[in-house]
């Protein structure tokens, strides 16, 4: 009777080791999709956000600065700003450069208004954190994402008053 209870203890465990087995061949096509369709597109997402911040960050800076000086140093001060800007940890961490910066408005910005308001619009151009293998292009995700900020600021008094 021993030997016959230890030979059905070795037959339930091979069925059960059969039985559990499969579960590793499910493994690595779990990890792809987790990795390539979840993770990855949400650390780039994230890297997204804060690489719009970053831009946020710029034109906030270039704004103020414009504030406080006259309008024939336009496009001194923008310059200025950018080159200082990229070489410095928050441009190099999005990789921005100064080529990839630009200024659309009528001479880099406007100052109008009875309050002097001067508005300033950056348009940065940011490649993702992780290029991702997907068909189609996605900013952000595969292909460089572009952003827009604009943002105004009231003319401080220059000393002419």
């Amino acid at each position: 009777m021993h030997v016959e209870f230890s030979r059905r203890k070795n037959s339930s465990s091979r069925t059960a080791r059969k039985r559990n087995g499969s579960a590793i061949a499910e493994t690595g096509p779990a990890l792809f999709i987790l990795l390539i369709m979840i993770l990855f597109p949400l650390i780039d997402l994230m890297y997204m956000g804060v690489a719009y911040s970053i831009v946020y960050y710029l034109n906030h800076l270039e704004t103020r600065e414009l504030a406080v000086r006259v309008a024939a140093e336009t496009d001194l001060v923008l310059q200025e700003v950018d080159n200082n800007y990229v070489t410095t940890g928050f441009g190099k961490f999005v990789g921005l450069s100064v080529p990839r910066i630009s200024h659309p408005l009528p001479n880099k910005a406007t100052r109008q208004g009875d309050p002097l308001l001067v508005t300033c619009t950056t348009v940065a151009t940011v490649d993702p954190f992780l290029n991702l293998p997907f068909i189609m292009p996605v900013s952000g995700i595969n292909s460089p994402a572009t952003f827009s900020v604009t943002s105004s600021r009231l003319q401080e008094e220059l000393g002419e008053n």
